[in-house]
């Protein structure tokens, strides 16, 4: 089925384009935020997933929801610490419309699936910047396995961008280390 059957691709706000006196106090979703939300901090935050997330709420991002980055092909699912941020043009949510699709499964599709990235190869081909437009998003073809088995794959794809951020949080943390011990040594 494709993508658009199951999910409704709402692309950010241009933000060149804010006039408004309250555009100053809003801070923008950035890559870095989405990386950081996909590296699995999400696990560790008290945000309750539900159906019933509140889409009304304009460009403004829910922890919960699933944010999708048009520059990296990157999907992620926002945290508590990325609640209340600007969803900007280069990024859309994706809001789930389909009672038998799991978020961190649709994530894993997106950011793993070979199918999907085939898919995504294809639809860029001749683009001097290859970047995935709403409309190519909209017409991938995604399976869905039993919603059980999604929830499976979701929470172990999760996982293991959690384990790995955590091993390279790890590997920065000894070379600071010894680093530092070299530098006292040299004294």
């Amino acid at each position: 089925m494709r993508l658009e059957d199951i999910v409704t691709v709402k692309i950010g706000r241009n933000l060149s384009r804010g006039n408004e006196k309250n555009d100053l106090t809003l801070v923008a979703y950035s890559y870095e935020d989405l990386i950081h939300d996909l590296d699995g901090l999400f696990l560790d935050s008290k945000t309750s997933f539900s159906k019933d997330l509140n889409h009304n709420d304009g460009y403004l991002s829910s922890a919960g929801e699933v944010v999708f980055s048009f520059v990296s092909s990157k999907a992620g699912i926002v945290s508590d610490l990325n609640q209340g941020k600007v969803i900007n043009q280069n990024f859309a949510k994706l809001i789930i419309g389909y009672d038998d699709l799991d978020s961190s499964y649709l994530c894993y599709v997106l950011n793993e699936s070979y199918s999907m990235k085939k898919q995504m190869a294809i639809s860029m081909q001749g683009s001097t910047v290859p970047k995935l437009t709403p409309s190519i998003l909209k017409e991938l073809e995604i399976k869905l396995p039993t919603l059980e088995k999604q929830r499976m794959i979701g929470k172990a794809y999760f996982f293991l961008r959690k384990r790995q951020a955590l091993a390279k949080k790890q590997a920065e943390l000894e070379e600071q280390l010894y680093l530092e011990v070299l530098k006292q040594l040299e004294q």
